[in-house]
């Protein structure tokens, strides 16, 4: 039986004395101690970022995985090898009938990102022995070809063009829909889960009709303007922080007229589905989009279609791009991460705060999809 041939890496190695496997002399101690390494990356940097549930579970069923492909390889998880991190990525993306998660390019990389960051913490904080100079996840990543598929653009679409699909909408209810999630940036999720205590309307004709129209304590005395609760008040709402978004003229008129035609059977929902009368669900948002715009703004080879997700897409365009708005405050708009707060008058001073410095601008600058009202 042949020897098998060391590779110039390892005879680089042995020739300045160096170890190609560093972290094997750090195992003993590791297998020994019964504090989990892992563990202590999540109490001491994910519990301190205010992440979901969502997400800590996410990386959870990372870390968790790891452990058992560490296991099998006979190896401490906090002791990897280059050959650990590769034999990881080849069972991640080898079929399922091989053993293998058959999982893409993207989510590998993903998982990579979750493992490499409890590593780089391990190296930053001297209680463990992980020296800089060597991290197999970045080796990996480097010897390891993950190629992403290169994602679609979004269509451009001038304001002129938004018009005209607009006006080719015929149903109120529609209508009223799409230009909720283009004037204010609304995922559908977010639009599914609008309730007409959210809604406050100054002037409705339909205030008699919904006794609980704009009731919702977060609106305050303020007039004209829709309240979207983050993820933790919602279920089905992604954004990390609420908001309070001003409604224009336009929204406004659309908005009364639509509750105006609306079934009133004591539903709480804005949106209700066509056929049951109850609270509209994701999907019917995205086929009011897809009923209306498809085929002829339906995904090509080079841009996706356009769904409901264009919408907020459109939206952070127009204001980050278009109108050069100050990047926290389209952070805001979006419901996006802005600042950090604890307890509900914490809540109360960012809104009123953000709410007060996007108000004035937004009721100027945002565009008109229909003709005067």
């Amino acid at each position: 039986m042949t020897e098998r041939q060391s590779t110039s890496r390892e005879t680089l190695a042995d020739e300045f004395g160096q170890s190609i496997d560093p972290l094997a002399a750090l195992e003993p101690t590791f297998n020994e101690t019964t504090v989990d390494p892992f563990q202590v990356f999540s109490e001491e940097v994910l519990n301190a970022r205010n992440l979901s549930s969502a997400t800590l579970g996410h990386f959870a069923y990372v870390f968790d995985e790891w452990r058992s492909h560490m296991y099998e390889m006979g190896r401490h998880p906090a002791c990897p090898a280059l050959e650990h991190v590769e034999a990881y990525i080849e069972t991640q993306r080898a079929p399922k009938q091989e053993g293998g998660r058959e999982n893409t390019s993207r989510t590998i990389k993903e998982k990579l990102r979750k493992l490499n960051r409890a590593y780089q913490y391990w190296q930053a904080d001297p209680v463990f022995p992980h020296k800089d100079g060597y991290n197999p996840f970045e080796l990996a990543k480097k010897r390891v070809p993950l190629r992403v598929k290169k994602t679609k653009e979004h269509r451009k679409v001038t304001i002129p063009e938004l018009r005209d699909m607009i006006a080719s909408v015929t149903s109120l209810r529609g209508r009223t829909l799409i230009m909720l999630q283009l004037k204010l940036g609304l995922r559908a999720g977010e639009v599914s889960n609008l309730r007409l205590e959210d809604c406050r309307l100054t002037a409705s004709r339909t205030t008699e009709a919904y006794s609980n129209l704009g009731s919702h304590e977060a609106l305050g005395t303020r007039s004209n303007l829709v309240y979207i609760p983050s993820r933790d008040e919602r279920n089905g709402n992604k954004s990390v922080r609420p908001r309070l978004l001003p409604l224009d003229t336009e929204l406004c008129s659309l908005l009364d007229r639509y509750l105006y035609a609306r079934p009133k059977n004591g539903e709480s929902w804005l949106f209700l589905s066509k056929k049951s009368h109850t609270k509209m669900t994701v999907k019917g948002v995205n086929k009011v989009w897809k009923t209306n715009f498809h085929p002829e703004y339906a995904g090509t080879d080079s841009h996706r279609p356009i769904t409901s997700h264009f919408g907020r897409h459109r939206f952070t365009t127009y204001w980050r791009v278009e109108q050069n708005l100050n990047r926290q405050l389209v952070k805001y708009l979006r419901g996006d991460r802005t600042g950090s707060f604890t307890n509900s008058s914490g809540i109360d001073a960012y809104l009123h705060a953000y709410y007060k410095d996007i108000e004035a601008t937004y009721r100027e600058q945002i565009y008109k999809l229909t003709p005067e009202v």
